[in-house]
């Protein structure tokens, strides 16, 4: 049977256990679309994968910190950076052009991996850290 992720280190825990499997993710998939495309659709893979490892990553970091000192705002916030996040990401993508060298599907991929890899790992160790402080 697989061994738990252990957590012990409450929210901060949460962001590591969620980021490395992230960036394995993020880095396979580059390393994947560079050889089976080319450079560009590698490259375009690792930036997105990134940016949303970046967005995930500061949430999580403002709830950590948020946590510490007023824990009764920490899920409201954590609703408003969710919403924020989506907000402003749409906004940025329909202001700034695409680059030349984007490719879009190994950028959707890349995304679309860390999303789902970030979530899934998240889940998993929040899970767990219930179970450490509930049982």
């Amino acid at each position: 049977m697989a061994k738990k992720p252990v957590n012990k280190r409450g929210w901060w825990g949460i962001l590591i256990h969620a980021s490395w499997p992230t960036w394995i993710g993020i880095l396979v998939t580059a390393v994947a679309f560079t050889l089976a495309e080319n450079g560009d659709a590698g490259l375009s893979a690792l930036v997105a994968g990134l940016i949303v490892w970046v967005l995930s990553a500061v949430s999580v970091l403002l709830i950590a910190i948020v946590w510490q000192r007023r824990r009764e705002l920490a899920i409201p916030l954590a609703m408003g950076a969710f919403v924020a996040k989506i907000v402003i990401l749409g906004f940025l993508l329909t202001l700034v052009p695409a680059p030349d060298w984007l490719h879009t599907v190994g950028a959707a991929i890349g995304a679309l991996v860390a999303i789902v890899i970030w979530q899934a790992a998240e889940v998993i160790v929040f899970i767990n850290t219930r179970r450490l402080i509930y049982s």
